[in-house]
């Protein structure tokens, strides 16, 4: 019997499909949605295996004092044994979202990883749902993604703390209203855009879920070939331009960072969030806040940002720009 698996980016990628599951193929066994954690459109890409080569990416935000050292234990060992998976895949389904170039990557890598066996290879591309086809999709039982209990994260750590003592029914309403107030800033012209499989309600999986189809051996001939160009080129930094997933240099969205930087001291998060906003709409590539941060360190020791009180996060870091 094949070995069906379905293979995602990240961990809120496959809490999503997790959800989408039992709607969209109940025998597919939970265990078989593998999510590969690492971010293969920065960094070194030569051997995508190389523990050591890939720490600083895999982990961004080790160096955080309030991340517990045993979860980022299990968040590596996660990715490693996912990875060591794909060698068990007989057919596979690869969801992506195509303004996303973590995504991109890591669709070729896994595709250069799988076309030597001659597999059927499926596609799930996320982009755009109407928001009348939306608004139709019912969620299991009225409650976000279909959960039985809802958990609130924020960036207000003081907030999140108050969050843990509110009751289900009223923590549900307010998930609902963040749901409703994100997918309001992703509309456009009628639909609303995903920037990433993780961002997708699991009610509306099915939408993208229908529309998956098998690739060609020409399709995968062509990632394939584009991987081994990304490897070749190893740059720092891989985005999308012109539609296309291209290598960059590190400093590629620095000038949209610096547009997004305050005159006046303000926390380095209102500078990541702008500055991930604004990469979306002019450039359409959907970034991580990490890639924000350390570039802002970047721009600090190039001079051009002045860090007036650092710290290991962004929630707690001041900035400013130099002269301001």
């Amino acid at each position: 019997m094949n070995a069906i698996y379905w293979i995602c980016f990240g961990d809120s990628a496959k809490g999503c499909l997790a959800m989408a599951r039992e709607a969209l193929e109940p025998s597919l066994d939970e265990e078989h949605i593998l999510a590969l954690s690492d971010n293969y459109a920065q960094g070194d890409i030569r051997d995508v295996t190389d523990r050591a080569a890939r720490a600083d990416i895999l982990m961004p935000w080790r160096g955080e004092p309030e991340l517990d050292g045993k979860w980022q234990t299990e968040y590596q060992a996660r990715h490693w044994a996912a990875l060591q998976q794909l060698d068990e895949v007989d057919e596979a389904v690869i969801w992506y979202a195509g303004g996303n170039p973590c995504e991109q990557c890591g669709l070729r890598y896994v595709v250069s990883r799988l076309q030597q066996k001659h597999i059927p290879v499926w596609v799930v591309e996320a982009d755009r749902i109407p928001a009348d086809v939306l608004a139709a999709c019912k969620a299991s039982k009225e409650v976000i993604g279909g959960a039985t209990a809802v958990v609130v994260m924020t960036d207000n750590r003081m907030l999140n703390r108050l969050l843990r003592y509110v009751p289900q029914c009223i923590l549900r309403r307010y998930a609902a209203r963040m749901e409703r107030r994100r997918q309001q800033k992703r509309m456009q012209n009628g639909s609303v855009q995903y920037g990433g499989i993780g961002e997708i309600e699991p009610r509306a999986a099915a939408y993208f879920y229908q529309r998956r189809r098998r690739l060609t051996e020409t399709e995968q001939a062509q990632l394939l070939a584009d991987w081994k160009c990304l490897r070749e080129e190893n740059a720092p930094l891989r985005a999308m331009a012109d539609g296309r997933v291209r290598s960059v240099p590190a400093d590629f969205y620095d000038e949209i960072i610096l547009s997004c930087a305050p005159e006046q001291t303000q926390p380095a998060a209102q500078t990541v969030g702008r500055a991930i906003g604004k990469i979306a709409l002019e450039q359409e590539n959907h970034v991580g806040d990490m890639l924000i941060f350390d570039r802002i360190r970047a721009l600090a020791r190039a001079g051009r940002l002045e860090i007036v009180h650092d710290a290991p996060t962004y929630r707690e870091m001041t900035i400013r720009k130099c002269g301001g």
